[in-house]
C-alpha cells in the first residue's frame, strides 16, 4: 500500500480534518468563506532552480519573475513547527529541481520525525551513484520519478537539457541499490507526461516500470499555457488531454464552478517564505503574505487570504490562472 493513513492521523489531525471539510461546505453554500480548519496538506519549495529547460516549466525556461534561490533548513524547521499539529502530508517540491538543494536531506528526516509523510518529484538526473548513499539513507516516503520519453528523441522533446540515457541509468541504479539494502522506503512512482511527440510508448511504459522495478506506473495528462503549444505536444487521443481545441481556442475539460477546495485544504510555501494559494501559482502572482514576522496560522486567517476565497466563490472565471487549474478533473492514469 503507497501510504497507510491511519498512521499519520493523530485526534488533533483528525477534528482538524472534519472542521476544514464543514467549513468548506457551509462556504459553497453562503458563498461566503468560513474557515475552521488548516491545511491538511502543503506544498514546501526547496529551490525554484532547475538543471532542465522543460517548454511548459517557466522554472527551467528562466520565465519567473520572482527571485532565484534556496531555502535554508532553519526557515524550513520553523515552517514545520507551526504546521505539523494540522498537517500530515508535505510535497517537499513546486518550482525546480529539489535535489539542488544539499539540505534537503536534512528537510525529510525533519519532517518525517514530526510524523509527516514526504513526498518529492523529481526528473532524477541528481540521483547518481555519488550521492546514492545520501538520497536512499534520508530517503522521502514517496519518490515521483518524472521521465516523458523512453529514448532520446522523445526524451528531449521535452526534457529540454537531459538524456533518456542519464535519467534511465540514475532511476535503474536507485532501483538496484534499494532493492539490494531491502528499504522499504521509498514508494517510488514512475510519472509519464503523455504527449504527440511519446503518446506511441504508453503499452511499452508499463513494460519499463515492471522491467526497473518501481511500485507503480502513471500517465500523466499535460499542461499547456498556449494555443501554439497544445498543438505541438497534446496527444491525438483525447482520453490523455485535460483540454478542447476548437475554433482556435484551448479550453479545460472540466467545468469552471465557483469554489475550490483547494483553497481550504492546501496552501504553498516558495522557498523565500511567500505563501501562496496553490500550485498553479507559479510565480507567486497572488502571494497572500510572507513568513517574515509572521505565523502560518496568521495569515491563513488573514483578510487577504478570505478575499481571494471570496473572490473564488463568487467568479473564479475572472481569476486567470484558475482558468488552467486541474481541480476535481482527473490528471493521472494508472493503466494496470
Amino acid at each position: 500500500m503507497e501510504i497507510n493513513y491511519l498512521k499519520y492521523f493523530t485526534i488533533e489531525r483528525i477534528i482538524n480534518l472534519f472542521k476544514i471539510i464543514t467549513s468548506f461546505q457551509i462556504s459553497r453554500l453562503i458563498r461566503k468563506p468560513v474557515v475552521w480548519g488548516k491545511p491538511l496538506t502543503i506544498s514546501i519549495e526547496p529551490t525554484n532552480h532547475c538543471n532542465l529547460e522543460c517548454p511548459e516549466c517557466p522554472s527551467g525556461l528562466g520565465a519567473l519573475t520572482r527571485p532565484l534561490g534556496l531555502l535554508k533548513f532553519e526557515k524550513f524547521k520553523e515552517v514545520i513547527d507551526q504546521i505539523y499539529g494540522h498537517c500530515f502530508y508535505i510535497q517537499l517540491f513546486f518550482q525546480g529541481e529539489p535535489f539542488i538543494n544539499k539540505e534537503l536531506p536534512e528537510m525529510i528526516k525533519y519532517a518525517q520525525s514530526k510524523n509527516i509523510y514526504v513526498s518529492i518529484s523529481t526528473n532524477g538526473l541528481l540521483i547518481t551513484e555519488k550521492k546514492i548513499d545520501v538520497i536512499l539513507n534520508n530517503s522521502p516516503d514517496k519518490l515521483i520519478f518524472s521521465i516523458d520519453g523512453l529514448d532520446e528523441n522523445s526524451y528531449q522533446n521535452y526534457r529540454v537539457g537531459g538524456t533518456f540515457k542519464e535519467a534511465d541509468a540514475c532511476l535503474r541504479l536507485f532501483m538496484k541499490m534499494k532493492k539490494e539494502r531491502k528499504y522499504k522506503k521509498p514508494f517510488v512512482e514512475f510519472q509519464f507526461i503523455v504527449m504527440k511527440q511519446n503518446e506511441n510508448q504508453i503499452e511499452k511504459v508499463f513494460q519499463y516500470g515492471k522491467e526497473v522495478g518501481v511500485d507503480k506506473v502513471v500517465l500523466k495528462t499535460m499542461q499547456v499555457s498556449s494555443y501554439e503549444n497544445a498543438l505541438k505536444f497534446l496527444p491525438a487521443d483525447e482520453k490523455y488531454r485535460r483540454y478542447t481545441i476548437e475554433n482556435g481556442k484551448v479550453e479545460m475539460k472540466a467545468e469552471l464552478r465557483n469554489h475550490c477546495f483547494a483553497l481550504w485544504r492546501t496552501s504553498v510555501v516558495t522557498w523565500d517564505g511567500k505563501i501562496v494559494p496553490c500550485c498553479f501559482d507559479k510565480d507567486a502572482k497572488y502571494e497572500i503574505g510572507v513568513l517574515d514576522g509572521k505565523s502560518f496560522s496568521e495569515i491563513w486567517q488573514s483578510g487577504k487570504y478570505n478575499n481571494f476565497r471570496r473572490a473564488v466563490l463568487n467568479n473564479r472565471k475572472a481569476i486567470d490562472m484558475c482558468t488552467n487549474c486541474t481541480e476535481g478533473l482527473k490528471i493521472n492514469i494508472v493503466e494496470e
